[in-house]
């Protein structure tokens, strides 16, 4: 206990803020106020996926993606693909993917997806739907509208390079502001310090209050090497005045300052909601949507047990198929 304590102490020492902007260089002219703004046309797009069931050779999971658009922080739209099982083995190559890439993008996939890691499998499957979603929406939003993506500006998948990339060009030609926000980071710099409390601690030293933005160099994180699924630069932006912490996002490589702060703007004035203030509400309402949570994990599970006990498989084989002894211990 003593020992892990103290590693995060050392992580986080009392002068971080300091010491942050001794080692990085920023500086107040590099943390951006955000000005008020209306909120226009924003939409947001996310995805989600659930394993099933999983034995030793075979597993099932169900994926989704969602679109929701809001205009002056109304929804004026909600669109969600179909509830979809996709299954994961046996054998090496999975062929789900084969048939669901063309179907999103007409055309196969350039490399197979390999069934080694189900729940890796899984969240890919989910991305193809995912900037499915996203590129049909791209290609229909007004000028000057705001893109929402959940995550970050790179793939897992080098099928999904090219589209990610359609997508960013779109949105250029098209003059659509695009920001991918995360819910989470690992962010650090300096050797593992942690990034978000960092540059908070600072601009409240400086004493800029919330809302702000500060682009982050590339030489700053940690492990910050080139990566060729990467599209994106690295922000931090603080969206509302009683934000709990900042968020980490990534907008296009090589935008202008202005298209920064503009995209900057728009987020701020969809993040005012007081359940969360500071997270965008349209992110926020497409995870809602979108999420395939336990109770419909649950109705899946038993819709694929009726559908099999009318084949005649007995309950005894589905055990034998998919379950282990976790099951056992937990009634004990």
């Amino acid at each position: 206990m003593d020992r892990a304590i103290g590693k995060i102490a050392d992580h986080v020492p009392e002068d971080l803020a300091r010491k942050f902007a001794q080692e990085t260089g920023i500086t107040k002219d590099d943390i951006h106020p955000i000005p008020a703004g209306p909120s226009g046309i924003v939409s947001a797009v996310d995805g989600s996926n659930s394993m099933i069931i999983e034995g030793g050779s075979v597993a099932i999971a169900a994926i989704r993606a969602v679109q929701t658009t809001f205009s002056g922080n109304v929804r004026s739209s909600r669109s969600i693909t179909p509830l979809t099982l996709v299954t994961i083995g046996p054998g090496h190559r999975n062929h789900d993917f084969d048939e669901l890439f063309p179907d999103c993008f007409g055309t196969p996939p350039h490399k197979g997806l390999d069934n080694a890691d189900p729940e890796r499998a899984s969240a890919i499957l989910r991305d193809t739907l995912e900037y499915w979603v996203a590129l049909q929406t791209v290609r229909v939003l007004p000028e000057g509208a705001l893109l929402l993506l959940d995550g970050a500006l790179r793939v897992s998948s080098q099928n999904h390079e090219p589209v990610l990339a359609d997508i960013i060009r779109i949105a250029q030609e098209r003059k659509i502001l695009l920001a991918a926000v995360a819910k989470r980071t690992s962010a650090t710099w300096g050797g593992g310090h942690p990034l978000l409390p960092a540059i908070a601690g600072l601009a409240e030293q400086l004493g800029i209050p919330g809302p702000w933005w500060a682009k982050i160099d590339a030489h700053i994180p940690d492990h910050a090497g080139y990566s060729p699924g990467r599209h994106g630069e690295l922000y931090i932006a603080s969206l509302h005045p009683h934000a709990r912490r900042p968020l980490k996002m990534e907008l296009p490589k090589g935008i202008s300052e202005e298209a920064a702060a503009a995209t900057m703007q728009a987020l701020a004035a969809c993040a005012g909601d007081g359940r969360i203030p500071g997270y965008p509400y349209p992110l926020l309402d497409a995870h809602r949507s979108v999420i395939i949570d336990e109770p419909l994990v649950m109705q899946i599970l038993q819709d694929i047990k009726s559908g099999l006990s009318k084949r005649g498989m007995q309950n005894r084989i589905f055990e034998d198929l998919f379950g282990d002894l976790h099951g056992d211990f937990e009634r004990y």
